[in-house]
């Protein structure tokens, strides 16, 4: 229950696992919700493959699961159909709540996003320009749900929205997609920081250390905990120059086809290994869903497949898409080509067909390069099978990624720097190792709510 006399946090997912991260910011007049992703499971998955999501009950069967946040009012009364045990439980979200409610997503990633679609039509969502014109890029290549990008309201750098007495201001944060933001939300007693997903080695930081600043003496900090899952604590990430290097090395150490496993929503990223793959005299052939975002996020240099390499229709015709726009057209290749000569070609994986890769010519000094792409790692359903595919064709892993959360030494800078009193923690398996001199760590509960300002604090 929202307390009267002041301004409650409640948390919603990414406790204790990675992704999932919902913030709730209420007061008696109005609430700001940071992000409306898909929870990301810290136990077993009950909606994992082979399970199919029931048409018409994927949100209502999330929340009878304890996988979506329940949030009155938050979304559209025809999505919370549902019979049985628990089922007056989600029908009684429907409830209309009287103060208005908007929305703030910091990236477009699933964990971020991923239950856009189901919200009430009236709630609006607000989102940096650039997670825009990414989401109609994924809504054209078929890879997110329909009608995504229009329910999106672009917030400006530093620009205040006023929610009745709550006041939101976003700024650019560094991450491995593009128009990443950082969230100020100041109540009439006090300021939240919200670092949404975020580094400071993309750019050297630039935008993240901008928003530092300009979040400086927040009473509370909501911090991404990414980077303090893993025993041994990993080093610092990486940064772009080397993955370059990387990757020219390994390209230029091999007589024959490679493969890649790259994330097509970092276009940034995708811009960089076509460079690479040209500066070792290769051509890097991409399937149509990805070369179909990148083309419409401008991004130039990009190949995919002609009709001669089999491919699923929705990727079919996301290439045929890539190669017929007017600007940053992709080119095409066919299998004939990689065939004949093999030692000229990078192929970016379809990780939805494992078994296109029995169309490709690989020899004894092929290998995968991993670069951030799915299956991303033994946390995934289709780490093992993936492993099996690897094995069975004799293929080395080159590993030539670099997250894009903040290190462990990066995020102690991230909370030193804007010095709140108190720092929440989430989005991690072990948010308790998030330690700063001087700053009390919150580790919250789901839905318990905490003051804004506590009692005695500045």
């Amino acid at each position: 229950m929202d307390d009267p006399t002041g301004t409650s946090i409640e948390i919603h997912g990414g406790v204790r696992v990675i992704g999932g991260t919902k913030v709730l910011i209420s007061t008696a007049r109005a609430r700001v919700l940071l992000d409306i992703g898909e929870d990301i499971p810290g136990e077993a998955d009950l909606l994992r493959e082979s399970t199919r999501v029931r048409e018409g009950h994927g949100l209502a069967d999330r929340l009878r699961l304890g996988a979506a946040p329940r949030i009155a009012g938050l979304f559209a009364p025809e999505e919370l159909r549902a019979v049985g045990p628990g089922a007056q439980d989600v029908q009684a979200l429907a409830a209309e709540d009287p103060r208005p409610l908007v929305v703030i997503l910091s990236h477009a990633h699933i964990d971020h996003d991923g239950l856009l679609a189901h919200l009430r039509p009236e709630v609006r969502v607000l989102a940096h320009p650039e997670t825009i014109a990414l989401h109609r890029a994924l809504e054209e290549a078929g890879a997110t749900t329909p009608g995504t990008a229009a329910r999106l309201t672009p917030i400006e750098e530093g620009e205040d929205v006023a929610v009745a007495d709550l006041a939101v201001t976003v700024h650019r944060v560094d991450h491995d997609v593009r128009g990443a933001i950082g969230t100020i939300v100041r109540a009439p007693d006090g300021a939240l920081a919200y670092t949404g997903d975020v580094n400071l080695h993309r750019e050297d930081g630039v935008h993240t250390r901008a928003f530092l600043e300009a979040a400086r003496g927040a009473d509370v900090l909501v911090c991404e905990t990414t980077m303090l899952s893993f025993d041994p604590p990993p080093l610092e990430p990486r940064s772009e120059e080397v993955i370059a290097r990387v990757v020219t090395e390994a390209l230029a150490g091999s007589e024959d086809l490679m493969l890649l496993s790259a994330y097509e929503r970092d276009v940034d990223r995708a811009a960089l290994l076509v460079r690479a793959a040209a500066d070792a005299r290769r051509t890097l052939v991409w399937p149509g869903r990805h070369a179909a975002v990148l083309t419409a996020m401008g991004i130039g240099g990009v190949v995919t497949w002609d009709g001669t390499r089999p491919q699923s229709g929705s990727q079919r015709r996301a290439g045929e898409l890539a190669a017929g726009r007017e600007r940053s057209a992709a080119r095409t290749v066919g299998i004939d080509e990689v065939l004949e000569s093999p030692d000229r070609f990078l192929v970016q994986i379809d990780p939805e067909d494992f078994t296109s890769l029995l169309d490709l010519p690989l020899g004894p000094t092929s290998a995968w390069i991993h670069s951030q792409g799915e299956p991303l790692g033994p946390f995934m359903r289709d780490w093992d099978v993936w492993q099996d595919w690897l094995e069975r064709f004799g293929l080395a892993t080159v590993p030539a990624g670099s997250s894009g959360h903040a290190g462990p030494l990066a995020l102690r800078e991230i909370v030193e720097r804007i010095a709140p009193a108190r720092v929440i923690a989430l989005h991690g398996f072990h948010p308790e190792r998030l330690e700063v001199d001087g700053v009390r760590t919150v580790l919250p509960e789901i839905g318990v709510p905490i003051p804004l300002r506590e009692v005695g604090t500045r």
